[in-house]
């Protein structure tokens, strides 16, 4: 990223009244160029007509007929496009520790209060209005998703899942070992009023089938971060979305490499390692693909996340990016310097050697047809436009990765008719850009307003007090 754009984002986050305005009865946004998360080209000089929070008009600006009493805002010069949606930001986890009070090594995490909000609020400045909270406790998510929508506390809309289901319990996670467990897990999820249930590396094919089941029977989705189920058996189960770029499970290998990587696997290193066998072109992983595009399964890479897994012990790396993170989410000890404990030089380097793969895999999923979104695996709105820039560099078009950011998102939440695109009958969730995003995908970065259900508010006006002056 360049300097002059960060330095421009943080200028203009930081000079403005934190208040958004209430939503005027009708607001004229003109003379943007339109970029509409459709498969539609650009659109110069446009006009959007929004009523009550909804898009009632998508015209010329030389042409519109203003609606009397309107509030227009002249945006020419400007790019206008449909709120951004992070398909994976852990908005209701706070720090990661590693617990042995009880005898063994155990990931621990709880709710953060101070960082949920602050990271919500911060969302909203980096332009993101829609989220999928993929994982955290089941009680403290569903609180902050229905205080979000009712209005109570400030961010993006959100959609969320409960703790993660999985053999190896996170501290204060249930422990599931079977189907039945499965089952009743989901049921209790369910009943706590999650709309995602989300399956992780340890379940094996019975308990994720059990659990997919279950979920749909209750009308609920789920979601995987798999590793000891196979894409493609999940795909074959219905799932509805995967997580993360790295599937990790042997059976997607050639036969001849499947003994040489299961030895291999010694820590975390592994999610890097199956790059060094997987054959992008053998049947293993042309049969993932068709699972995987016949049942729709929509998958969001997080490039970034392995990202800063691989660059964790190069302090420089997300240095761009500490001003944003909630002060409780810094401990040493946390995120990506947490999974590389016991590291040596030697892993980091292959793991940055192995990345290029992981940018060619996500290559191959586009081109393949399997339906991509877009997620960070982080509470932190900086790292959603770095992980459209990898996007790109993996090879994949500016204006195919703005669509990921968008409609693909909504397609993903089966909300596609409620938000995700800009088009008359769809929620007034967008956002105004300062620069091109199809002249230069780094250009995301310069948010300047943000309309969430018709609320129009600089960008700047939702960061924390303690990045305001004066504070």
């Amino acid at each position: 990223m360049k300097p002059t754009l960060l330095l421009a984002l943080l200028g203009g986050l930081m000079s403005a009244p934190l208040a958004a305005q209430a939503a005027p009865p009708v607001l004229v946004l003109t003379g943007a160029t339109l970029i509409d998360g459709t498969d539609h080209a650009p659109r110069p000089n446009a006009a959007v007509v929004i009523r009550n929070g909804w898009i009632t008009a998508v015209e010329d600006a030389a042409t519109l007929v203003i609606p009397k009493g309107a509030r227009v805002v002249d945006l020419h010069g400007k790019y206008l496009l449909p709120g951004f949606i992070d398909m994976h930001s852990h908005l209701s986890i706070g720090p990661w520790v590693m617990d042995s009070t009880g005898g063994r090594r155990q990931l621990k995490y709880q709710y953060d209060e101070a960082a949920a909000l602050e990271a919500s609020r911060t969302q909203l400045a980096f332009g993101v209005t829609t989220v999928r909270n993929p994982a955290g406790p089941t009680a403290e998510s569903v609180g902050l998703r229905n205080r979000l929508r009712t209005g109570e506390i400030a961010g993006p809309r959100l959609f969320t899942a409960g703790w993660p289901l999985d053999r190896f319990a996170t501290v204060g996670a249930p422990t599931v070992n079977s189907p039945e467990a499965a089952r009743a897990e989901v049921r209790n999820q369910a009943a706590a009023g999650v709309d995602y249930v989300k399956l992780y590396a340890g379940l094996g094919p019975a308990e994720s089938r059990a659990a997919i089941d279950e979920a749909h029977r209750l009308g609920v989705r789920a979601i995987g971060h798999l590793w000891q189920t196979s894409w493609t058996d999940a795909a074959l189960a219905g799932i509805d979305g995967i997580v993360h770029i790295s599937p990790g499970a042997a059976n997607l290998l050639p036969d001849s490499s499947r003994a040489r990587y299961t030895r291999s696997v010694r820590g975390t290193q592994f999610m890097f390692d199956w790059f060094k066998y997987v054959d992008l072109a053998g049947p293993e992983i042309a049969a993932m693909d068709r699972a995987l595009v016949e049942h729709r399964v929509t998958i969001d890479p997080t490039l970034v996340a392995f990202e800063m897994i691989a660059w964790s012990n190069d302090s420089a790396y997300s240095a761009a990016a500490q001003p944003f993170e909630p002060p409780s989410l810094k401990c040493t000890m946390t995120g990506p310097a947490l999974l590389t404990t016991g590291w040596a030089a030697a892993d980091f380097a292959s793991a940055r050697e192995q990345f290029k793969g992981m940018l060619a895999f996500a290559r191959h999923l586009h081109e393949a047809g399997v339906t991509l979104t877009v997620g960070t695996d982080a509470a932190n709105g900086w790292y959603f436009h770095r992980e459209l820039e990898l996007l790109v560099r993996a090879g994949i078009p500016a204006a195919e990765v703005l669509r990921m950011a968008t409609r693909n998102g909504a397609i993903s939440l089966g909300a596609i008719s409620e938000f995700g695109t800009v088009e008359p009958g769809k929620r007034a969730d967008l956002v105004v850009l300062g620069a091109d995003p199809l002249a230069d995908i780094r250009n995301t970065r310069t948010v300047e307003q943000v309309v969430q259900g018709g609320r129009l508010a600089p960008a700047r006006s939702w960061l924390p007090a303690r990045l305001r002056p004066g504070s």
